[in-house]
């Protein structure tokens, strides 16, 4: 009997920290090409906001953002084209040093993995739907799957799931 009562502060320990952790699961991605896609209703600007505080809150620093959708609109042109996929569209790049050093120690050909990416943006037909979208993790590369699970993290800070 006394094992049992020593167990029980574990046991309610395990219990809270399973309640906290399944709260902030995010929802099972759409699986789209090498991405998987989450979406959410609001505002451009204060989803990317909540998405650079949510990078930064991790201790990382945005080493460069892609403007996808106006690259695509000056480059219409030049390839005969006048259609329009994106209203807002940025791809923001950033990286962990640690876990880079992890995944091209286990091979250096990894490096084509960095930096890590999280692309937010909206369609021309659908405005207030923000989508943000990582890259889908090849289940052959074992090391990827803590950064995977960092990408997860800021996408779920973002949304507050």
């Amino acid at each position: 009997m006394k094992k049992n009562i020593q167990t029980l502060p574990i046991l309610v320990c395990l219990c809270i920290f399973l309640t906290a952790t399944s709260a902030r699961a995010l929802p099972k991605p759409v699986t789209s090409g090498a991405a998987h896609v989450y979406s959410t209703k609001g505002n451009y600007q204060d989803v990317k906001s909540d998405l650079v505080d949510a990078i930064e809150a991790q201790g990382l620093v945005i080493s460069y953002t892609a403007y996808a959708a106006s690259m695509l609109a000056r480059t219409s042109e030049a390839i005969g084209s006048s259609a329009k996929a994106y209203g807002n569209a940025e791809i923001l790049l950033f990286c962990k040093a640690g876990l880079t050093y992890e995944l091209t120690i286990a091979n250096p050909h990894n490096l084509v993995l960095c930096p890590y990416s999280i692309s937010i943006y909206t369609l021309v037909d659908d405005p207030n739907t923000i989508y943000l979208s990582i890259r889908r993790p090849d289940l052959q590369v074992a090391e990827y799957a803590p950064v995977h699970s960092l990408l997860e993290s800021i996408i779920a800070d973002t949304l507050d799931w």
